[in-house]
């Protein structure tokens, strides 16, 4: 049985992805910083899942979260970086402490769970699948530092096939806006209510947990670097 770690894993994508992955016969651990909502999610899926509480931010309880998982299943597998977070805003208003937390999220955070991740992965030749962004190659306005970090996380994930092929496979998956509470943390409500529709009508979570799914799937037959998807506005 194939052993997955999943960040961020209480809702939205990692959830979705969590329960896809069950049904594929995948032991999970979910970390996440809500224990309510991962024990729920225990719950629901039944055998073969190991919660963690931790913040991504945190290397001391990211690295033990992984080794406790690698003791509990026995090997690691595969590692989605999924933890993240956007305040949108026009730069002259953006608030600095929110710009240190989307880097200490975004990019401290997917280097922390690499970094206590690598040995583990090397040893089994797994794969790490890390969540970027539509906004890993665009720059829109109102959001510059969120793109920022989403570029941060391509080059990231390109260092890791660079240096380490033949080692760990590695993926981004990045989607275009999501139907998840993920622009409820914007605090500016103007743009709140702009941004609000769009992401209303965005990609459902499923979809991008099958496109994990599919990559995870393609195991001795290659490696799928990336995966752009934004929604379909045809209907």
């Amino acid at each position: 049985m194939k052993h997955i770690f999943i960040t961020g894993a209480s809702s939205g994508i990692g959830r979705a992805t969590a329960a896809l992955l069950h049904t594929k016969g995948f032991a999970l651990t979910l970390m996440a910083r809500n224990m309510a909502a991962l024990e729920e999610v225990k719950l629901q899926l039944g055998d073969h899942v190991h919660i963690t509480l931790g913040d991504v931010r945190d290397y001391a309880a990211v690295k033990q979260s992984i080794e406790e998982s690698v003791a509990h299943f026995g090997s690691l597998d595969a590692v989605l970086n999924n933890a993240g977070l956007g305040y949108f805003n026009p730069l002259p208003n953006g608030k600095i402490e929110e710009w240190h937390e989307m880097v200490d999220t975004n990019v401290k955070g997917v280097l922390n769970v690499i970094h206590a991740a690598i040995p583990h992965l090397e040893k089994s030749r797994g794969h790490l699948i890390n969540i970027g962004s539509v906004a890993s190659h665009l720059v829109f306005a109102n959001s510059g530092v969120y793109c920022a970090t989403k570029h941060a996380v391509l080059a990231i994930s390109e260092s890791v096939r660079i240096e380490l092929s033949g080692k760990i496979g590695v993926t981004t998956i990045s989607p275009g806006s999501v139907n998840t509470p993920f622009i409820e943390q914007t605090k500016n409500d103007q743009l709140l209510q702009e941004l609000r529709p769009g992401f209303a009508s965005g990609i459902d979570p499923q979809t991008i947990a099958e496109q994990i799914a599919f990559v995870l799937e393609q195991s001795g037959k290659g490696i799928i670097s990336e995966i752009i998807i934004r929604p379909d506005k045809r209907s």
